[in-house]
Order: C-alpha cells, then structure tokens, then sequence
C-alpha cells in the first residue's frame, strides 16, 4: 500500500467499497468530467473511520458507495469557476496566503457517501447529491419520512466511529479526530 501525502487508496485498504466519484463523470453539478482519474484517496485516518462505519453498516445488510474523497485544489478552483457561491462551493485557498489548513475534501479528510442494499440499490435519502436547496439539510422539513429516517442513520453511524456531520448535506461527513493537515494538488 502507497502512502501519499497521507493519503491513500481507499480499496487498497478494503474492497468492499463501491466508488463512483461524480466528479470522476459529467453526473455532476459542472455536467463535466473534473477528475482525470476515478480512483478513490483518502486520508489513511479517515479511511480507518470510514472503514469502521462500513463495517457496521454491513452488520446491519447495507454497502456503502462513496461519491467523492479528496479532491485536488485545482478540481476546487473549477468548481468555484462554474459556482462562485460560498453557499453552494467553498472557495479555493489562496496557497501562496494560508496560514492555517482546515479539514475538507483537498486533504482527504473529508467524505461524500451514501448506502446501497445488498443488490446495490441506494437508499431512498432527502435529495440527490450535489442538491443546492434546503431539502440536502436534515432540518429541512420537507423530508418524506423514510428518506430521513435512513440519512439520520447514516448521520449517526457515521458519528459513532468519529465523523462530524455537515448540517448542509446529509451526504457530507469530517474527520475531525485528527488536526488538519495541508492540502494537496496531486492528480492519482
């Protein structure tokens, strides 16, 4: 196993993920490809939770699929490009000004995910991934029932190992169990 950066690839670590990295695709919010490469990195710490919460969400008959990881600087840069909207997209660092590095997608200490059935079905949740309105929050009101229940089990899964939930994106969970580290360019 190659260690980058402290990142990782995941399935390096346990196959039993199903990547599909949106931003790998044109199924995103940009309608284009911006990942040159679909192969899933993450921080190794991150990974470890993540692989925790797997496994638990296993014991109860579900698979996890993960949408997106770490993300290169310049993936952020085009994203701000297409949604320059501190709203929607959080606006890439200025490298040559940070002083102090935060926890999200550009040190893989971040991660976007939903479950699936054993047949590989996902699970009916509040919206779609990459949803800009209210209904991507669990204090939406709005939620059918259902689609709640299982986000809040996500949530609280993925709580129980050490994630923090995002209150915006019921699909978006920090590793907040170690300090941030700096944020990478690389393209895997």
């Amino acid at each position: 196993m190659e260690i980058k950066n402290g990142l990782v690839r995941l399935l390096d670590l346990d196959e039993d993920f199903i990547i599909e990295l949106k931003y790998a695709t044109g199924d995103n919010f940009t309608g284009q490809q911006i990942y040159y490469s679909n192969q899933c990195y993450i921080h190794e710490n991150t990974a470890r939770l993540l692989i925790e919460a797997k496994n638990r969400f296993r014991q109860d008959g579900f698979r996890v699929k993960v949408w997106d990881a770490y993300r290169p600087i310049r993936a952020q840069m085009a994203f701000w490009r297409f949604l320059p909207d501190d709203r929607f997209v959080a606006r890439p660092p200025d490298m040559k000004q940070i002083k102090e590095f935060k926890t999200n997608h550009m040190n893989g200490l971040c991660v976007d995910l939903t479950l699936v059935d054993v047949k590989g079905k996902e699970l009916i949740m509040p919206s779609l991934f990459d949803d800009f309105s209210e209904r991507a929050s669990l204090s939406c009101p709005d939620i059918p029932e259902e689609a709640r229940k299982n986000a809040e089990y996500l949530r609280d899964i993925m709580e129980q190992v050490g994630f923090t939930a995002y209150q915006g994106e019921w699909w978006h969970f920090y590793d907040k169990t170690i300090p941030p580290v700096p944020y990478s360019d690389d393209n895997y």
